[in-house]
């Protein structure tokens, strides 16, 4: 980023606000004509390489904030130009607090500089969390072993691959300080370019101030480079590092083919690998997890060269729906948190129309279910589970299907719209009405003995006239002629005002319409 004069009135500003702009350079003297500046605010933007030169011009700046950015250090003498800074925050998500900060933290107290207590400590595991502004300088050291950061080799699991393939390797580490190089082996002997088999080593890069890269390229695999390789990060304050393997196949080698497969986990592609061995892979979706294993997911080649067993049950569903549903089904319901969840429930299936995968129906049974089994201590409840079941009619009817024959889940959820009935009237409630855009539900409690209602009756006998041909007459109301094995026969249906505490074949006797059409 650079800055042009602009104006004459440019040191009139106090403020600068510039933050989330995706900034990766600011060039020296960018802030050059604003003298009279107080405020700066360069955080959460992609800057990693910071120098003296950057702050010419601002001896008024008493605020600076250069958080959220990339570097994990800070220069010697970077704030050498701000005679009158005060407040100061540089918390990344990267800060080595080793002695390469040592002379900020003698700096800051000798100029009365206040550091933001948001700025922490990642780095290294011994300091993870304490605030800049509280250590000691005993605590400021660069002792091994070394701890980095980032530290990553692409691939990094084993690779198969057929002589004449070409197979390019790279090396990223965090760039602490000057004394960083990368090198390269292969089985523990150093490793350099090697033009007459092939073997070529790139120099290595500087990415941002904050970052090495090198690269190692195969460009004519052959059976001399199967074995370990490794990058190895060399420092004046320590050594590390990472290594994998390569496997040259026969044509004759028994393998499984590579293979992408998607699913409601993501998307995956498996590489070729040996017969008898396993591969892993990435989650395909960032899991955010705390955790300091990578989580992956398996799959297994067996010796006939088959993909078999494979097990992805670490990585979280692709689908942001089907992820917070699967994390609603992991909380534990009581009566203390029902009513919340029955309330998130019912407004995030509004939007259940956009469901895409069964196990968001499945899911959805499940909580419906624990709910359900809590509506005699919460009365309220009944009302979001039949809104819930509403919102699940909005699902695509394949979907749908589809739940139903892996868990029975719609037949699960409408046995839930069901018992509320029966679980209401436990209460002593005389009736129930429940109109969702989807589901109307009635119930009244009734006695039998004096109720008048309507019955219905149907009787069904063999036709005695021959089949009548449909030529689009309208047929006698009540009469429906139905195919059957032994010939068509005719439907009858009646309904009257009658007495429920009478069988149905007494009111027909009475009548004297058994087995009569009108």
């Amino acid at each position: 980023m650079q800055w042009a004069d602009a104006s004459a009135n440019r040191h009139k500003f106090h403020n600068k606000d510039l933050r989330s702009n995706l900034i990766s350079t600011v060039e020296p003297g960018a802030f050059r004509g604003l003298a009279m500046l107080k405020r700066l605010d360069l955080s959460n933007n992609r800057i990693g390489c910071l120098s003296p030169e950057m702050f010419l011009d601002l001896g008024n700046l008493s605020k600076l904030n250069v958080s959220g950015n990339i570097f994990s250090t800070l220069p010697e003498g970077l704030f050498v130009h701000l005679n009158s800074l005060r407040i100061l925050h540089f918390s990344t998500d990267y800060l080595f607090c080793d002695c390469q900060l040592e002379w900020l933290l003698l700096w800051a107290r000798a100029r009365s500089v206040r550091v933001g207590n948001e700025t922490v400590c990642v780095y290294p595991t011994r300091l993870h969390g304490l605030t800049f502004r509280s250590l000691r300088e005993h605590q400021l050291i660069c002792d091994a072993p070394l701890e980095l950061p980032l530290l990553q080799l692409i691939p990094s699991q084993r690779q198969l691959v057929f002589r004449g393939d070409r197979l390019p390797l790279q090396c990223t580490a965090s760039y602490l300080d000057p004394s960083f190089t990368l090198t390269w082996s292969h089985e523990r002997r150093p490793v350099g370019t090697q033009e007459e088999i092939g073997v070529y080593v790139e120099e290595s890069i500087i990415h941002d101030c904050c970052l090495i890269t090198s690269e190692l390229i195969l460009s004519n695999v052959d059976a001399d480079v199967s074995g370990n390789w490794q990058c190895h990060v060399t420092s004046s304050r320590g050594n590390s590092s990472i290594g994998m393997e390569i496997v040259v196949l026969e044509t004759s080698a028994v393998y499984c083919l590579a293979e992408r497969v998607t699913s409601n986990k993501g998307d995956f592609r498996w590489p070729k690998t040996l017969a008898g061995f396993m591969a892993f892979l990435p989650c395909a979706t960032p899991t955010y997890s705390s955790a300091s294993h990578e989580k992956r997911a398996w799959r297994r080649c067996d010796k006939l060269g088959r993909w078999a067993e494979e097990d992805y049950n670490q990585c979280p569903y692709s689908s942001k729906f089907t992820r917070v549903l699967h994390e609603l089904t992991q909380i534990t319901v009581n009566t203390s948190n029902a009513l919340v969840l029955a309330r998130q429930l019912s407004s995030f299936t509004s939007s259940a129309a956009m469901f895409e995968d069964m196990m968001d129906v499945i899911f959805v049974t499940h909580l419906v279910e624990r709910i359900t089994r809590l509506v005699d201590h919460i009365r309220e409840l009944g009302d979001y589970v039949s809104d819930v079941a509403s919102n699940m009619m909005q699902v695509e009817e394949h979907i749908l299907w589809m739940a139903q024959n892996e868990a029975r889940a719609c037949t699960r959820i409408v046995q839930c719209v069901e018992r509320i009935a029966d679980l209401i009237f436990n209460t002593h409630s005389q009736n129930i009405s429940k109109v969702s855009p989807n589901i109307a539900l009635e119930a009244f409690m009734v006695r039998p003995s004096s109720v008048m209602g309507l019955l219905c009756t149907v009787v069904q006998r063999s036709s005695l006239a021959p089949p009548v041909t449909d030529t689009g007459q309208s047929r006698p109301t009540g009469i429906v002629q139905a195919p059957g094995l032994l010939g068509d026969t005719l439907l009858n249906f009646r309904c009257h005002a009658a007495n429920v505490t009478v069988s149905p074949t007494g009111q027909l006797s009475q009548s004297g319409n058994v087995g009569h059409t009108p």
